[in-house]
C-alpha cells in the first residue's frame, strides 16, 4: 500500500487553503464598485509562495469606502496592517503592493446565502528575512 509523504487533511473543502500562516504575495488588485454600487471594494489576489500550497490563490476583498461605517474602518485597517507588513508607510495605488511577499493568516469563512466556504484573511504580518531564505531553499521535486 502507497502512503503520502504527509497527512492529507479532509476537513476542508475542495479548492480552499487549510486555516493557517502562509508567506504570500499581491499578484493581482482592482478596486470594484460594490454591489449597491455606493461604495468601493479593493479585490487583492494573493498567491502563496512555498510550502503544501504553493502556487495556491486567495481572495480578499476589502470595502474601502462604504455606506456601513464600521466595514469601512475594518478594511481600511486591514489595508493599513497590508501595507505595514509589506513595509510601505501607505499606498496611492494597490499596483505597489504587488510582488512584496508578506505573512498572512487564512482563515475560512462559513458560507451563508447560498454561497459556499470561503478563505479570508485574518492578519498580514512582514516576512522575516530569515524565513524567506528558508522558505526559498525548500523545493519540491515539481517546482520549477
Amino acid at each position: 500500500m502507497a502512503r503520502p509523504g504527509r497527512s492529507v487533511r479532509v476537513d476542508v473543502a475542495p479548492g480552499l487553503v487549510p486555516p493557517g500562516d502562509y508567506q504570500a504575495e499581491v499578484v493581482e488588485s482592482a478596486v470594484l464598485p460594490t454591489a449597491s454600487g455606493r461604495g468601493e471594494t479593493l479585490k487583492l489576489v494573493f498567491e502563496i509562495g512555498a510550502g503544501d500550497f504553493r502556487g495556491r490563490r486567495v481572495t480578499e476583498w476589502l470595502n474601502i469606502v462604504n455606506d456601513h461605517a464600521t466595514a469601512q474602518r475594518i478594511a481600511q485597517e486591514m489595508l493599513a496592517r497590508l501595507c505595514a507588513a509589506a513595509g510601505l508607510a501607505g499606498i496611492a495605488d494597490s499596483d505597489e503592493l504587488h510582488r512584496i511577499p508578506v505573512m498572512i493568516r487564512v482563515d475560512i469563512r462559513p458560507g451563508s446565502d447560498g454561497y459556499g466556504d470561503r478563505n479570508t484573511i485574518k492578519d498580514y504580518r512582514p516576512l522575516d528575512a530569515s524565513r524567506l531564505k528558508q522558505a526559498a531553499s525548500v523545493r519540491r521535486p515539481w517546482d520549477p
